[in-house]
């Protein structure tokens, strides 16, 4: 959990926040939003303290102003070598904005109109255009044994934490061991797969991406159960390192999944190790608990071509134009099938006094040249800062300073050493502190405008804004309900998928029995007389179970489920349907025989 957002004293301590006012205009995919915060100094005497701002890495922070005792007091962005800089830091708890879509998969264009003032041949002063392309591609059927699978998973200290600021939340670590259950179980015969630990330290399950057999999914799973948050730290490049140096399993490419939730000291050095071997693997990142580094989830995935999920505790979801016109075809080839499509749209630009488009493919540009202030090539750094100032989004060489606006003059004070909280999570071993100086002459980092004294009894209004853009995926894998469930045991539908086999089956016993709510006799009794092997007659009713009581997670267990309706086709035959049939009443469901496409 992460102890310090908003405005902040020398102490650590809230400033009383008297209102939040956020307004949100979305344009497609892209939302941009401004967020006006009022505090009220109730002390009796001066209070300087200082605004941490949460940043999410795929968000284009343009415009931040506060009003001090009536003073207009604006962040103008600079080249960062003319400013010093301090630690960055997050809010701790996460505001959600559920926006629901129609016809989603049909593609749209806009057309934006560039900066009046700004020359032609500039990206803020050409018109832009932003095509929105969501394709509804069909279901693959994915390989029966192609390739190798490894888990890195978080077991620093903080993953002992809840996940959400709600002390009733599951904690972290169990969340994360529940997830990799579920993967475990998703994995087909034949392929390979590894689990290692991370913190501090790492330790690896095998010495070696081993065979996904019975044997060994059971050897996994025991020592998943017993995992702890134990391990320190959060230390990631070592044991990537060590995954990439061993050797590739041919036939088998290298998938990664990796699970944490906290923030590195050298994020751009994790990035730049998976975009080193962004050629033999791709990396599916989850962020754990809220507050995760947006940077580092969302980095270690686009490096590699791999997607990225967060867990946060918390229900998941995801003027008249003139007659001239143009057209955008977007032609592709899915599975050996080619679609078109041809989108129509205005040629007449619409104005935007935020230019929304202009500022996010300006991120999108810094996001492709800053590899961060040291490991960004030379070739690159002068293009990346030239974009920065003139877009006005943040990047690793340039950085916001205070402006009295009615002086035109940076804000200026003594300079003073001062510790800067960073982000600090329950269960960590020990807080992290920089030590750099504060002042009014500070330069603002991307989600940290600088200190101000604020006299007594007036309101303070920040106002920052920003524009984001969430990535969409098919399908999340991760729904965990802000419910505290400390084991295996509390969950039917966790207990469930641990217990299935690795070919996909259920054993037909006393465990399954105690999850269908039934008795182990009355089960035997029900079995058909067809079917002799028990294993089916548990495998039908699991499966009916998952579709009768887990419907609205089906996105988690859509895979194991079909591993199992698999492994029923090839050893019911013919009786399949007779069988479905008896297990529906039985079970007294309403589930469609179709489910098992006979």
């Amino acid at each position: 959990m992460v102890h310090f957002c908003g405005l902040l004293t020398l102490h650590r301590e809230p400033v009383p926040l008297k209102s939040i006012s956020v307004s949100v205009n979305i344009y497609e995919f892209v939302a941009g939003v401004s967020a006006t915060l009022n505090y009220e100094n109730e002390e009796k005497v001066p209070l300087e303290a200082f605004f941490v701002f949460p940043m999410d890495e795929d968000s284009a922070v343009y415009s931040f102003e506060a009003l001090v005792d009536g003073k207009k007091i604006v962040a103008e962005l600079q080249d960062k070598m003319k400013v010093s800089l301090a630690a960055g830091h997050k809010f701790d708890r996460d505001v959600e904005l559920l926006i629901y879509y129609n016809e989603v998969h049909t593609p749209s264009v806009v057309l934006e109109m560039g900066m009046p003032n700004m020359k032609p041949g500039h990206l803020m002063g050409d018109p832009s255009a932003m095509v929105s392309f969501y394709p509804n591609i069909p279901e693959d059927q994915p390989s029966n044994t192609c390739g190798e699978f490894i888990f890195l998973m978080d077991r620093s200290g903080s993953m002992q934490s809840p996940m959400s600021s709600q002390d009733t939340s599951q904690l972290r670590i169990q969340a994360a061991k529940e997830t990799l259950i579920l993967l475990l179980k998703s994995l087909p015969i034949g392929c390979y797969f590894n689990i290692y630990g991370f913190g501090s330290s790492y330790e690896a399950c095998f010495p070696e991406s081993v065979k996904y057999t019975q044997q060994t999914m059971e050897e996994a799973l025991g020592r998943v159960k017993l995992m702890q948050a134990d391990l320190g730290g959060t230390e990631i490049l070592a044991p990537l390192q060590n995954i990439y140096r061993g050797p590739s399993i041919p036939g088998h490419p290298l998938q990664l999944f990796v699970f944490t939730d906290g923030e590195v000291t050298d994020t751009f050095s994790v990035i730049k190790e998976v975009r080193i071997n962004r050629q033999k693997h791709r990396c599916f990142s989850f962020g754990i608990g809220e507050g995760t580094s947006t940077s580092l989830i969302k980095g270690i995935a686009r490096a590699s071509g791999g997607t990225s999920e967060f867990i946060t505790g918390k229900d998941r979801m995801q003027s008249k134009a003139a007659e001239t016109t143009g057209e955008v075809c977007l032609k592709y080839t899915l599975q050996g099938k080619t679609f078109e499509d041809k989108v129509t749209f205005p040629l007449q630009p619409k104005p935007d006094v935020n230019l929304t488009i202009h500022r996010l493919a300006a991120k999108s540009l810094l996001q492709t040249k800053d590899m961060g202030l040291r490991e960004t090539p030379a070739s690159d750094k002068k293009d990346a800062l030239n974009l920065s100032l003139e877009s006005g989004v943040i990047s690793s060489f340039t950085a916001f300073i205070a402006i009295n606006k009615e002086l035109n003059k940076p804000v200026q004070g003594p300079l003073a050493h001062r510790d800067v909280p960073r982000p600090i999570l329950l269960g960590a071993s020990a807080p992290l502190k920089i030590k750099c100086q504060s002042g009014f002459r500070k330069a603002l980092h991307s989600d940290r405008p600088p200190s101000a004294s604020q006299p007594r009894g007036e309101l303070m209004c920040y106002k920052a804004k920003t524009f984001q853009m969430d990535d969409y995926s098919l399908c999340g894998l991760i729904s965990h309900k802000d419910q505290h469930s400390p084991g295996f045991g509390e969950n039917h539908l966790v207990q469930l998928i641990y217990h299935q086999n690795a070919n996909g089956s259920w054993d037909l016993n006393e465990d399954l029995a105690k999850i269908l709510g039934m008795s182990l006799e009355e089960i035997m009794a029900a079995q058909p007389a067809e079917l002799v092997d028990s294993s089916g007659w548990a495998t039908i009713l699991a499966v009916i179970w998952l579709h009768s009581n887990g419907k609205d997670l089906k996105c988690e267990w859509e895979l194991l489920e079909r591993k199992a309706v698999a492994w029923m086709r090839a050893h019911a035959g013919s009786t399949m349907p007779s069988v479905v049939k008896a297990a529906i009443t039985f079970l007294k469901s309403s589930v469609d025989p179709a489910i098992f496409a006979f």
